[in-house]
């Protein structure tokens, strides 16, 4: 399939685009190639309302308009190339899903998870990792490609970032408790040679044991790691201030005044 490959190694070569950005392009016009049976060159405007019917009954909104995003720069870049005469894809629009509502956590019961961990080790990276999640609104992704070379430059004063290119302060009680962990904590977990703070933690590993402790300390309802984030962000949103960066900090601080962390 000369065509997709010339066009990804376009995409690659002209944006930097990272592998996995490539291998949805990739993926998004193979699935159209395979429902249109059709020559890619031949394709007609009919051709994608077709397609976009087809996805509306079995993708999710947000699915629907990244495959479609990728249709029309597909096609641009064949009219630029001059492989095609007419762009078929002009003047088709996909309507933006609409904002959902995000889910948080309420501040009591946060504390009620934290006070639940457990006094062992894993229970201590567990609160740790919890902190992290509310003070930086970090991803759990994010939380756990922190590196020890980077805390030790900024003192534990910081997070950074690296995807995002972010360089994230954090309050004094949770920059001691992962000193602490670094120092006390972590080998007894996980040994080796890993920069890695969090090196041996998965995701899907946090997730099941944050389920668990939502269970445990009596919240009945279904929770989930994002919610945690959610919660500052969702504050952040819809505050009055002209300087949000500003709220965050200040809110950041009154949430571990009274009581997020204290164990």
């Amino acid at each position: 399939m000369e065509l997709l490959k010339n066009f990804i190694k376009y995409k690659s070569d002209s944006k930097g685009l990272k592998k996995e950005t490539l291998e949805l392009y990739r993926g998004d016009i193979k699935d159209f190639e395979e429902f249109i049976e059709k020559d890619l060159l031949e394709i007609k405007k009919e051709d994608i309302l077709k397609y976009i019917e087809f996805l509306k009954k079995n993708y999710q909104p947000n699915s629907i308009i990244r495959k479609i995003s990728t249709i029309k720069t597909f096609y641009k870049y064949l009219l630029e190339k001059r492989m095609i005469d007419d762009n078929p894809t002009e003047g088709i629009t996909i309507e933006k899903a609409p904002e959902r509502e995000l889910e948080t956590l309420e501040l009591w019961e946060i504390n009620n998870i934290l006070d639940t961990c457990t006094k062992d080790y894993k229970g201590t990276r567990d609160r740790l990792v919890i902190k992290l999640l509310v003070e930086t609104n970090l991803s759990i992704n994010d939380i756990l490609k922190i590196q020890i070379s980077d805390l030790e430059m900024s003192s534990y004063e910081y997070i950074f970032n690296d995807d995002k290119g972010e360089k994230i302060q954090i309050s004094e009680e949770v920059s001691k408790d992962l000193e602490y962990y670094v120092k006390n904590v972590r080998d007894k977990l996980f040994g080796g040679n890993s920069n890695l703070v969090f090196f041996g933690f998965s995701r899907q590993s946090f997730r099941a044991r944050f389920i668990a402790l939502g269970k445990k300390c009596g919240i009945e309802r279904e929770i989930t790691p994002n919610m945690l984030r959610n919660t500052l962000k969702t504050m952040v949103k819809y505050n009055d201030e002209i300087n949000d960066e500003q709220f965050f900090l200040d809110l950041k601080e009154k949430y571990f005044k009274i009581g997020i962390g204290d164990d």
